[in-house]
C-alpha cells in the first residue's frame, strides 16, 4: 500500500480504515523511529475510528527526524502475525531561494564551446521541486538535462543542469529556469556566443580626466567589450603600473584604473592596453589626468621679513604661486593699521606651526596713478623655479614713502591663497644701525658720539656694550654677548618724526685705550630675538709734524718756471704756510699754491722772485719749518718781447680761426635734401614745401588727434637712438574699463633740445599729411599738450623689422613648397574703443598661425616685395620721399602685412654700422643712389634705387648688401662705374632683372613705383596656371590707385572704418585681398581673391 501524503497544516494524521489489515483479533498500532526501538502507541493519543481509521496527532510525526512506520501485529495460536509496515513521510513546503549558475551575466562563449547552466533550488526537507527550462532554439537544439538532490544540514539542495555541448551563434539569448513546488520561482541569464575573438574599447567620460589634489580617489573609466577576457595593462608616462610600492595607491577594477588619495604627482599621461596574445589583438586608449592643485604662495613658507623698508628706496614685492591651473595673482593695499586675528582660520605650515590669518578690512585695488607709494610696474609672468612652473608677480614700488599694507591673492578654480605684507617704511637701513660722529677716523682727544638707531616698529630695549679686547670671538654671537662684554650707558631718546629710538654713547675726550669694538644690542618686538651690530672705533695717536724731505736751494733763469715741495707728515695733517723772506706768501698772479699748500709754483720767474722761501707746518703737537734759497739768473728785458710775440701769435690765430669758421658756415650750409644731417627720413618733396618750413606749413588738429596721456600705459622699450626712443604701450578708453590696444609710442629722450622737439613735431605733421595706407605705419594719435613729453602714437607691429625676421627664418625657408589653402577670416577686434576715441583697432585674424611657427616660402618674399612697392607708390602719390628705404625700416605685422616706417629720432645712426660717415654726416651708402651720394639729390627715383637694394635683402633672406666689400671712397667710385651686386641665391631671373632695372645709373631710366607694382603683379600672375577672378573681371593689382579707391586714399583724419586690409596668407599659395567699406555705419564687404598657385622656381644659376 502507498503512504499517504502528510499535510503539516493539520493537527492530526488520519490513517484510513481501508489502509489497515482487516482482522478479527486485536490489532496493535506501533510507532517506529530510525535507530530507536519500536514504540507501542496504542492507547497513547492514537485512537481508532471504525469509519475513518487510525487518528494520529500531528505533533508526533512532525517531531520525527526521518519517518514514521505503522504496522499491525496479532497472535493466533501463539503465532505472531504482522502486517506490512505503513510508512508515513512528511513532505516540506518552504522554498528558500533559486540561483542560476554561473551568476555573472552575460555568459560569454566562443562558437563551438560547451555551455553548462546549473539551476539550483534550496528548499525545505522532502519538498518536491519541478524544473522547467526556456532558451533560444529550444525546439531545434539538442540539450541534455541532469537532476541532482543534495541533503544539507538544514535544507535540501535540488539542481537541474542544462548542457549544450557545442554552442552556435544562434544560441545567444535569454535562458530562463523555472522551479516550482507549492510556489514557482524564476531566474534567467544572458548567453552571448561570438564567432571570433574581439576587443572593443572606448572612453566612458572622455580622454581628459580632472581631479583635485587630496581627493579620496580618481577613476579613469572605460567601456570594454571583449572575448575572451583580455590582458589589462596600464602605463603612466610610458611606465608600466605594477604592484611595486610606488604604485601602491593604484588599483585596476574592471579594466578601469582607480587612484586613491590623489597627489599632484599623479598628473600625467596614462595609457590602457588590452591584449589578446592568442588572437593577436590589441587595443589602447590614452588618457590625460589633470590634477588641479589649489594655489600656494611660496613666500609664506619662509619666515616673514621683519626688517622695515628704507624710505625713498626702490622696492620689489614678490608673490610666486604654484597651482593647477596656473593661479591668477592680484594685488591690493590698505593704509597702515593693525588688524585683528581670525582664530577660526588656521593654516598648518610644513614645519607644523599654526599661522593665524589677520582679519583686515577695507582693501583697495591697486591703481598705479593713485597709489600712496608710486608704482613703477606690476609684472606677472611664468617662471621655472626649482624645476616647478610658478606664476610670479612682482610689484615694483618706485619710492617707498608711506607705510602701508599690501596683499597678494593667488586664485584658480579650485582654491585661493593670500599673503599679507607689512610694508613699513623707515629712515634707518634695515631698521637698525650704528652711526659715528663727527668722523669715522677719530683722533686722540676728539669728541666721539656713537648713535644706535633702531626702528620703533621692530625693535626695543637698546643697550651698549664694549667687547673685551682679550676675548673677542671670531663671530659676534648675541646669545653669549654678556660673557665677553662690558655694559655701557648711553642717552636714550625717541624721535617722533621718524618713529625711531636713538641710544647715544658719548666719549668726550677719546684716548688710545678707548679704541676697540662697541656693540649695540636690540630686541625684536615680534619674535623676542636679540640682534647685535658691532662698530670698531680706530683711534689715531697725535703726531707732531716732521719733514720727510726738506726743500732744497734752486737756481732758475728768468722767465722759467719754479716749483717747490713741502713734503711733511703728522697727525692730524699739518696746516702748511709759505713765507718769502719771512713774509707770508699768498697766491697771486703767477704764484700758485696747490695740493693744500704742499706745492708752490711760480710761472715765468722774475728777478724779484729770488729770496728765502720757508714752509711752516703746524698741528696740535707743534710746528716745524724748513727753508730754501732761490736764485734767479738773467734780466727781464726780453720778457716784454716774448710777451709781445705771444700776444701777436694769439691774435693772428684767433683771426684765422674766425675766418675758417665763416668759410665753413658758408660752404656747409644745410641742404634740405641731406637726410642724415637732420633727423627724419620721410619728408615732403622739397620742391613742394621747403624742408625748413614743413613744420610750420603743415597743420595739426588736436581735436581729431589728441589723446590724453592718462589713457596710455607705457611698457618696454622697443628701440632707442641718440635722441629718441620707441616704447610699446597700451591705450585704453576714456573710462579705462574698455579693452586696451597695443600701440607704439615715439618720444624724445630726457634732455632733448628744441630742434629735436621740432623734428618730432614735423614727423607728426608729415604722418598726418601722408594719410593712411595698409603698407605704411599709420598714425593713431599724439600727446602734444604741455606739462608732459611729446608722444607720437603709431601702429604696433609685433614681428619687428623685416631684416631681423628674414634672418631668423633662414632655417625655415622652403623655396619650392606648395601649400594648401587655408582661408583666413578677417574679423573686427571685439575690444572696441569708445566712440570718442581716435584709435580704431586693426582687423585681426584669429585663424592665422604665429608667423614664427610657420615656414617662410618664396611666395612670401614676392608678397613682401609687392606690398613695399604698393606702399612706396602711395608715398610717391603723396609727394613724399623716404630717403632710407631698407629692410630695417620695414616692419612686419599680423596677417603677414608689411609696413613702411621711419624711425627718425629713434635710430642711433652713430652706432648702426649701416650708416657710414661721409663728411660730417652718417649716411646709409649701401642703399643710396649715386646722385644722392655725389650730388645730395633725393627724389622718388632715388627711392627706386633703394627699393632694388631692398629686393636684394629680401631674396637673400636679410643679408647685408655688397657682402665682403669695404664701404669707402673706392666703393662709391665703383658704384658710379656701374658695378652692381650679383643675384642672390633665391632670386629668379625675373626678380634679378627688376633689381638691375632699379639700379640704372640714370634716374629717368629706372621704373617708377606704379610700374613696379604692375611688374610684380604680372610676375605673380605669370607664375599661376590659370587666370584669377580679378583678371577675368579686368581688375589688376595696379587697379588700386590712390585716386579710384579707398585703399590709398589720403586722409587728414584718424583711421576710420573705410580702409583696405590686405592679407598675404603665408599658409597657402592664395593671396586674399579683403577690404571693408563703411557707409553710414553699415559695413559692406567686397572680397577680391587672387588665386595664385606658385610653381617651382628656376634659379638662374641652378
Amino acid at each position: 500500500m502507498s503512504p499517504p501524503t502528510l499535510d503539516n497544516t493539520k493537527d492530526q494524521l488520519v490513517i484510513n480504515a481501508n489502509d489497515t489489515l482487516t482482522i478479527t483479533s486485536e490489532c496493535l498500532l506501533l510507532f517506529e523511529q530510525v535507530e530507536q526501538d519500536p514504540l507501542l502507541l496504542e492507547g497513547n493519543e492514537i485512537t481508532w475510528n471504525n469509519k475513518r481509521g487510525w487518528l494520529v496527532p500531528s505533533h508526533i510525526f512532525k517531531n520525527s527526524s526521518t519517518f514514521l512506520g505503522f504496522f499491525c501485529s496479532t497472535s493466533v495460536h501463539n503465532n505472531e502475525h504482522r502486517s506490512s509496515i505503513f510508512i508515513v513521510q512528511a513532505t516540506g513546503l518552504k522554498f528558500y531561494e533559486l540561483k542560476l549558475f554561473p551568476e555573472d551575466s552575460p555568459v560569454e562563449l566562443m562558437q563551438g564551446e560547451g555551455l553548462e547552466l546549473n539551476c539550483t533550488a534550496l528548499v525545505e526537507f522532502n519538498t518536491g521541486v519541478e524544473f522547467h527550462w526556456d532558451y533560444p532554439g529550444q525546439k531545434n537544439r539538442l540539450a541534455s538535462f541532469e537532476s541532482m538532490r543534495n541533503i544539507l544540514d538544514k535544507a535540501t539542495e535540488v539542481s537541474s543542469i542544462l548542457t549544450i555541448r557545442s554552442v552556435h551563434v544562434d544560441d545567444s539569448g535569454y535562458y530562463t529556469c523555472s522551479a516550482g513546488s507549492v510556489e514557482v520561482k524564476q531566474e534567467f541569464t544572458t548567453v552571448l556566443v561570438y564567432e571570433k575573438p574581439f576587443i572593443s574599447l572606448d572612453y566612458r567620460n572622455g580622454s581628459v580626466i580632472e581631479a583635485k589634489e587630496g581627493q579620496k580617489s580618481a577613476r579613469l573609466p572605460v567601456k570594454v567589450s571583449a572575448y575572451p577576457l583580455p590582458e589589462t595593462q596600464w602605463y603612466k608616462n610610458g611606465k608600466l603600473i605594477t604592484r611595486r610600492p610606488e604604485f601602491s595607491r593604484f588599483r585596476v577594477q574592471q579594466h578601469a584604473l582607480e587612484i586613491r588619495d590623489v597627489f599632484k604627482q599623479d598628473a600625467g599621461e596614462y595609457t590602457l592596453i588590452l591584449k589578446n596574445t592568442r588572437a593577436a589583438l590589441e587595443k589602447r586608449l590614452n588618457f590625460t589626468l589633470i590634477v588641479n592643485v589649489p594655489p600656494q604662495i611660496h613666500e609664506k613658507e619662509a619666515a616673514a621679513p621683519t626688517n622695515p623698508y628704507r624710505r625713498s628706496s626702490r622696492q620689489t614685492l614678490t608673490c610666486s604661486a604654484t597651482g593647477t591651473p596656473p593661479a591668477t595673482i592680484t594685488w591690493q593695499w590698505r593704509p597702515w593699521s593693525p588688524c585683528g586675528l581670525n582664530s577660526t582660520r588656521r593654516t598648518l605650515g610644513r614645519r607644523g606651526q599654526r599661522d593665524k590669518i589677520p582679519i583686515c578690512q577695507n582693501w583697495i585695488g591697486l591703481d598705479p596713478e593713485h597709489a600712496v607709494n608710486p608704482i613703477e610696474s606690476v609684472e606677472t609672468l611664468t617662471e621655472m623655479v626649482d624645476g616647478k612652473e610658478k606664476t610670479v608677480s612682482r610689484l615694483v614700488i618706485q619710492s617707498a614713502n608711506v607705510s602701508a599694507m599690501y596683499k597678494c591673492s593667488a586664485e584658480n578654480k579650485v582654491g585661493r591663497d593670500e599673503r599679507l605684507i607689512y610694508f613699513y617704511v623707515t629712515t634707518i637701513p634695515e631698521g637698525f644701525g650704528i652711526e659715528m660722529e663727527p668722523s669715522e677716523d677719530p683722533l686722540e682727544q676728539d669728541l666721539v658720539r656713537l648713535k644706535c638707531n633702531a626702528d620703533n616698529y621692530t625693535y626695543e630695549n637698546l643697550r651698549w656694550y664694549r667687547l673685551d679686547p682679550q676675548a673677542v670671538p671670531p663671530e659676534l654671537d648675541c646669545k653669549s654677548l654678556h660673557q665677553y662684554t662690558e655694559s655701557l650707558g648711553g642717552t636714550l631718546s625717541f624721535q617722533t618724526t621718524s618713529n625711531n629710538w636713538v641710544l647715544e654713547l658719548t666719549i668726550t675726550n677719546i684716548q688710545l685705550q678707548d679704541e676697540g669694538n662697541y656693540v649695540c644690542e636690540v630686541q625684536n618686538r615680534h619674535s623676542g630675538e636679540k640682534h647685535c651690530h658691532r662698530k670698531y672705533i680706530p683711534v689715531k695717536a697725535l703726531e707732531a709734524p716732521r719733514y720727510r724731505n726738506n726743500p732744497t736751494n734752486q737756481t732758475v733763469n728768468v722767465s722759467e718756471s719754479l716749483q717747490m715741495e713741502c713734503d711733511v707728515e703728522g697727525t692730524p695733517s699739518p696746516q702748511l704756510s709759505w713765507f718769502k723772506d719771512n713774509q707770508p706768501l699768498h697766491q697771486t698772479s703767477g704764484i700758485f699754491l696747490q695740493d693744500s699748500n704742499r706745492t708752490l709754483s711760480i710761472q715765468r720767474v722774475r728777478e724779484e722772485d729770488a729770496g728765502l722761501y720757508t714752509c711752516k707746518a703746524c698741528n696740535q703737537r707743534g710746528c716745524v719749518q724748513s727753508s730754501a734759497n732761490v736764485s734767479v739768473i738773467g734780466f727781464d728785458d726780453k720778457t716784454n718781447v716774448e710777451i709781445v710775440i705771444l700776444i701777436g701769435t694769439g691774435v693772428i690765430a684767433i683771426f684765422f680761426w674766425v675766418l675758417l669758421l665763416v668759410i665753413f658756415c658758408n660752404v656747409k650750409r644745410v641742404n634740405p635734401a641731406d637726410i642724415k644731417t637732420g633727423y627724419l627720413s620721410i619728408i615732403m618733396d622739397p620742391g613742394e614745401v621747403p624742408l625748413e618750413e614743413q613744420c610750420e606749413y603743415l597743420p595739426y588738429d588736436s581735436s581729431q588727434w589728441e589723446i590724453s596721456r592718462d589713457r596710455l600705459l607705457l611698457g618696454k622699450v622697443l628701440g632707442h637712438g641718440a635722441f629718441g626712443k620707441v616704447i610699446e604701450a597700451s591705450v585704453f578708453g576714456h573710462d579705462k574699463k574698455t579693452c586696451s590696444n597695443t600701440v607704439a609710442v615715439k618720444m624724445l629722450k630726457e634732455g632733448a633740445t628744441a630742434s629735436e622737439h621740432k623734428a618730432l613735431m614735423s614727423e607728426l605733421k608729415i604722418l598726418i599729411h601722408i594719410g593712411n595706407h595698409l603698407n605704411v605705419v599709420n598714425l593713431l594719435g599724439a600727446c602734444t599738450k604741455p606739462n608732459g613729453p611729446l608722444m607720437v602714437i603709431v601702429e604696433y607691429c609685433k614681428y619687428g623689422n623685416l631684416s631681423y625676421f628674414l634672418r631668423a627664418k633662414r632655417e625655415f625657408f622652403l623655396p619650392y613648397r606648395v601649400r594648401e589653402i587655408n582661408n583666413r577670416m578677417i574679423y573686427q577686434n571685439e575690444c572696441q574703443p569708445s566712440t570718442t576715441s581716435n584709435i580704431n583697432p586693426p582687423m585681426q585674424s584669429p585663424a592665422v598661425d604665429d608667423l614664427w611657427k610657420t615656414p617662410l616660402t618664396i611666395e612670401d618674399l614676392i608678397c613682401y616685395s609687392f606690398q613695399v612697392a604698393r606702399g612706396m607708390e602711395f608715398l610717391a602719390s603723396r609727394k613724399c620721399i623716404h630717403r632710407d628705404l631698407a629692410a630695417r625700416n620695414i616692419l612686419l605685422s599680423e596677417n603677414n602685412v608689411v609696413k613702411i616706417c621711419d624711425f627718425g629720432l629713434a635710430r642711433d645712426i652713430y652706432k648702426d654700422p649701416d650708416y657710414v660717415r661721409k663728411g660730417n654726416a652718417r649716411l646709409p651708402l649701401k642703399w643710396m643712389a649715386p646722385e644722392s651720394i655725389f650730388d645730395k639729390v633725393y627724389t622718388s627715383q632715388s627711392d627706386v634705387w633703394s627699393f632694388g637694394v631692398l629686393l636684394w635683402e629680401i631674396f637673400s633672406l636679410g643679408a647685408s648688401p655688397y657682402p665682403g666689400i669695404q664701404i669707402d671712397e673706392d666703393f662709391c667710385k665703383r658704384l658710379k662705374d656701374a658695378t652692381r651686386m650679383r643675384a642672390p641665391d633665391n632670386a629668379s631671373p625675373e626678380i634679378y632683372g627688376i633689381m638691375l632695372a632699379c639700379w640704372q645709373g640714370e634716374p629717368r631710366e629706372r621704373p617708377t613705383f606704379p610700374a613696379l607694382v604692375e611688374i610684380l603683379g604680372d610676375l605673380l600672375q605669370e607664375n599661376t596656371g590659370y587666370k584669377s577672378d580679378r583678371m577675368a573681371n579686368g581688375v589688376y593689382f595696379s587697379d588700386y590707385s590712390s585716386e579710384d579707391d579707398g585703399f590709398s586714399q589720403a586722409s587728414s583724419r584718424p583711421p576710420s572704418q573705410e580702409e583696405i586690409r590686405l592679407a598675404c596668407n603665408t599658409m597657402s599659395t592664395r593671396y586674399i585681398h579683403i577690404f571693408y567699406i563703411s557707409v553710414g555705419g553699415r559695413i559692406w564687404r567686397r572680397l577680391l581673391t587672387d588665386i595664385i598657385t606658385l610653381t617651382a622656381w628656376c634659379i638662374a644659376h641652378a
